[in-house]
């Protein structure tokens, strides 16, 4: 009897010994199978940090567009007049034509009519609440404008900048300046303020929509 009952346990053991061995190979190969959750995240931080360490400075960036300069609230009272922001102190306007939106954003803490960050995309043409300006094309001092060529933006600003997100037929060109590094108009300094960007989105060949100005530091 004794010797029928350890015949049993061994084949009971066995047999749980088994189950436990699929279980792990099967959580091992799920684990495998799970894509990489933050790899947008991780492709953009290698791209910046390739960007910080190649020595490739951006001095010219753009600074204003239309009449209105970077954080200047001269030009921007004169431009802005009596307009109200929206939502996220921004500021729109629509092209004469009502083809193009322009968005001026103004941080928390920062002066009447100082503008940090500009915004240019096309308009959808369903909502036509925003001022309308007496242009149909919205351009930077550089003559950045939207529908330019990869190669058109690439020849004002020069080539240090990172590939932050590419495919086939699209690719976003993000350029940046930061502390202690600046341009040699001290624009940082100047305006005591620690980030610059500024990003361009190419797709099909054309530049669909555009920002830059300083990170709210």
């Amino acid at each position: 009897m004794r010797r029928i009952i350890t015949v049993i346990l061994s084949a009971f053991l066995l047999s749980n010994c088994g189950d436990i061995k699929k279980v792990d190979t099967s959580e091992n190969n799920s684990r495998e199978l799970v894509p990489e959750p933050d790899k947008a995240e991780r492709l953009r931080y290698e791209a910046l940090q390739r960007l910080r360490t190649s020595g490739c400075e951006f001095l010219n960036p753009d600074t204003s567009i239309l009449p209105i300069k970077i954080r200047d609230a001269k030009s921007g009272k004169n431009f802005i007049g009596n307009e109200k922001p929206g939502s996220g102190d921004e500021y729109r306007f629509y092209s004469n034509n009502f083809q193009q939106l322009l968005s001026l954003t103004q941080h928390s803490g920062d002066g009447q009519y100082q503008i940090s960050i500009f915004k240019v995309g096309y308009a959808k043409k369903e909502d036509y609440r925003y001022k309308r300006l007496d242009v149909d094309t919205i351009k930077t001092e550089k003559g950045i404008r939207l529908g330019m060529s990869k190669a058109d933006v690439v020849s004002r600003l020069g080539n240090c900048y990172a590939a932050l997100d590419s495919s086939k037929n699209y690719i976003e060109l993000y350029y940046r300046i930061e502390t202690p590094k600046d341009t040699k108009t001290n624009l940082l300094g100047r305006h005591n303020m620690p980030i610059y960007y500024a990003s361009y989105k190419i797709r099909n060949g054309g530049l669909e929509a555009f920002e830059f100005g300083f990170d709210y530091p």
